[in-house]
């Protein structure tokens, strides 16, 4: 007896995509200054993401530019990492990991000085056109 199976494609919906996951993303930067604000745009959409904060300041972590969102201070639609300062001046590392689907998060710092921090995601197949963009409430408005 043939049996003929259909496997699924890549997609959003598509559980083996994320059970499979863990294609590896790397970046950060050296010194992200006050104001300031970057944009990872990953080629895949993301499992997983962790945010290592190496600087003295705390940075913000969110799915929308902060200059898009309304009033990001008292909305709060970001997640704070706070700095590394330790005793005697030395740095040490705070992080987070955000599980969920995203293909870019934004990394800003508004707190004064620069500060240094590295980004590892963990990448699914699934192409990131076919990610939509995160809005609406507890995102941006």
């Amino acid at each position: 007896m043939t049996r003929n199976y259909t496997y699924g494609t890549p997609g959003l919906n598509n559980v083996g995509s994320y059970q499979m996951a863990g294609l590896p993303y790397f970046s950060g930067s050296e010194a992200l200054v006050e104001g300031q604000e970057e944009r990872h745009t990953f080629p895949q959409v993301a499992k997983s993401v962790t945010v290592i904060n190496h600087g003295a300041h705390a940075l913000r972590v969110s799915f929308q530019a902060t200059a898009s969102m309304n009033t990001p201070e008292t909305t709060h639609h970001f997640i704070t990492v706070s700095g590394a300062a330790t005793p005697g001046g030395l740095t040490g590392s705070n992080e987070i990991t955000l599980n969920g689907r995203m293909k870019d998060v934004f990394i800003s710092q508004p707190y004064g000085g620069n500060t240094r921090y590295e980004i590892y995601a963990e990448l699914t197949n699934i192409a990131s056109g076919e990610m939509l963009t995160l809005t609406g409430s507890g995102i941006s408005t």
